[in-house]
């Protein structure tokens, strides 16, 4: 029986809690960084259209 559940067990599309982890904290980062870039792209944004109005 516990191989059984084992093999069944093995054949499901799951991760370990350190790779899970590790996982989260490349999701933060890009999380992070990708809000900088929406700060950044606006500041931009606000800069060409100031000096288009010029």
């Amino acid at each position: 029986m516990r191989a059984i559940l084992q093999s069944q067990l093995g054949k499901l599309d799951v991760v370990n809690r350190e790779e899970f982890d590790v996982q989260t904290q490349v999701l933060l980062r890009t999380r992070e960084k990708l809000s900088q870039m929406e700060k950044r792209l606006a500041e931009l944004e606000t800069r060409l259209s100031a000096k288009d109005g010029e």
